[in-house]
Order: structure tokens, then C-alpha cells, then sequence
């Protein structure tokens, strides 16, 4: 299944290509190649995730072309989905990683830093287009769901390259403009930032905590 910019036909130059493979494998994978980004997952956890709602399988059925699909994988996922009565928990999730990335994003390279960044924006305002059941996945009509200035030019602005500085202002702005969970984040250690996403299950945050760690190592994969 094809997904994202391409699917939606509004890609720009450097846009990823986005893909879905169903496999016969029990786990997940994803596989980022240039500006190849494909997913692989196994049709039992895709059917699990959409019955619970899952953000990413909204994305799917909702925007998603199937290249090949004999077995009409993509309607049944479709037929399957169900929207969650509350997204808080991954609003939290994403609210928890953004207040990191404010204040130790300095630890990420400048192109791991703005993508992540914008992952808690999107994720963020995502969750809550799907709180209202008319879920928004496209950059600049997430744009215009944020009173954050910032926010907006990072969104649009997505492919350029910022500073580090510019970019942990620009989430600052927007976790402050935002009606996100308020909980003391700034004063937490970077310790305490690591249980949270470890007792959350918050794997976007560890894996790239992970994915730092291995380049810094000069681990080879």
C-alpha cells in the first residue's frame, strides 16, 4: 500500500516515498532507505490496531492506495476500523517527547532533531483531529489546526534546514500555545524523561534515543 504525500498527491521534491507490506513475520519493522520509508507488519497486528484505533492505521484507511492487494487487505482494514473514544494517551506520549526534545535536543543531530520534532506536532494535532472523527494527516491542513506561529512555519517549512535553536523554539512555542497535558515536564532530568518513556511504551522516543546512541558508537547495522 502506498501512503502519505504520494498517495494524497500533494508531494513535493525530497518528499519520502511511503509504504506498507503486509508480511508473514510476527513483528514490525521499518526499513528507511534514502527517501524510501517502508513498513512492514503483519496482517493480525494491523487488524488488532485498527479495531483499537491506532493513528497510524487511521492514516491508512483513510489515505492509503493499494499497489497490490489480491486479497483486499486494504477494505478489510477499512471495514475493521474503529475510532478511539479518547486519543489522550498518545497526545501524552507526544507531549512528554516534545518537552524533551526542548530541552535536550541538542543531543540529536539538526535533521533528527526537526523530525522528530514535527512528529510530536503532527501527532499531537493528529490525535486530536481524530478525537472529532475528521482525521487531518496533511502538513499544511495540520497547519491551519494550531494557534502556534511557529508551529505553522515549521509544518510548512518542513524540508528546509533549521538550526537546532530554531527548532526546539519553534516546539516550545507550540507546547505553550497548545492545550497539551499539563504536567511539570520542563524540571524532569533526562533520566526521569527515560522512565516516562520507557513506563509509556513511548517507542518513538526510545528508539531514537537508541538511534543516537548507535551513531554516536559508530555501531553498524
Amino acid at each position: 500500500m502506498l501512503f502519505g504525500s504520494l498517495a494524497r498527491s500533494d508531494s513535493a521534491e525530497g518528499s519520502d516515498t511511503d509504504l506498507l507490506m503486509i508480511t508473514l513475520d510476527q513483528e514490525t519493522r521499518h526499513v528507511s532507505v534514502g527517501h524510501l520509508s517502508l513498513f512492514l507488519y503483519p496482517w493480525s497486528r494491523l487488524e488488532a490496531d485498527a479495531r483499537a484505533g491506532d493513528l497510524f492505521v487511521c492514516h491508512l484507511v483513510r489515505e492509503a492506495k493499494s499497489l497490490i492487494d489480491p486479497d483486499g487487505y486494504l477494505p478489510k482494514l477499512q471495514k475493521a476500523f474503529a475510532f478511539k473514544r479518547s486519543y489522550r494517551d498518545d497526545i501524552e506520549r507526544a507531549t512528554d517527547f516534545a518537552w524533551f526534545l526542548v530541552k535536550f535536543g541538542d543531543e540529536l543531530n539538526a535533521s533528527l532533531l526537526l523530525k522528530r520534532a514535527l512528529w510530536c506536532i503532527r501527532t499531537i494535532l493528529i490525535a486530536r483531529s481524530a478525537e472529532r472523527q475528521m482525521p487531518v494527516f496533511a502538513p499544511e491542513r495540520l497547519a491551519e489546526l494550531t494557534g502556534s506561529a511557529a508551529a505553522r512555519e515549521l509544518l510548512g517549512q518542513r524540508r528546509r534546514a533549521h538550526s537546532q535553536d530554531t527548532v526546539r523554539s519553534a516546539l516550545h512555542q507550540f507546547l505553550q500555545s497548545e492545550p497539551t497535558p499539563h504536567r511539570p515536564l520542563q524540571i524532569l532530568a533526562r533520566n526521569e524523561f527515560v522512565e516516562r518513556f520507557t513506563a509509556s511504551d513511548n517507542r518513538v522516543a526510545l528508539q531514537t534515543l537508541q538511534q543516537e546512541e548507535e551513531s554516536r558508537t559508530g555501531y553498524v547495522g
